[in-house]
């Protein structure tokens, strides 16, 4: 029988990995890693735009708005979406949404947070 090659401290971390993504998974099975990067990025970066999201993380335009649309709260084909974030008319330039985590978003990145305490 093969043994495990990973050092306590690697298993630790990946057991870590393992409880978020679970908690991801329990909240929607299908949920992708773009929506996952989208997700952790506007959790890092509230008020920030689409844009910016797009150029920091590389994602082409279509890619962004499929994410962003799933984990908002009506995704793009009208069904209900995650409710995890919110787009905001920005004040000074009305072309350009802000994004924001809604409530129900920041409690998750706090569960996510307390999965690695």
């Amino acid at each position: 029988m093969k043994t495990s090659t990973m050092t306590e401290p690697t298993r630790k971390k990946a057991k870590l990995i393992y409880q978020i993504m679970s908690t991801l998974r329990v909240l929607d099975a299908d949920m992708n890693m773009n929506q996952v990067v989208c997700l952790c990025w506007i959790a890092l970066n509230e008020g920030r735009t689409q844009v910016e999201l797009r150029q920091e993380l590389g994602m082409a335009s279509s890619t962004s708005s499929r994410s962003l649309a799933a984990l908002s709260k009506m995704h793009r084909l009208g069904k209900p979406g995650l409710d995890l974030i919110e787009w905001v008319e920005n004040p000074d330039d009305r072309r350009a949404k802000l994004l924001f985590l809604t409530t129900r978003g920041r409690h998750l990145m706090g569960e996510l947070v307390d999965a690695i305490r």
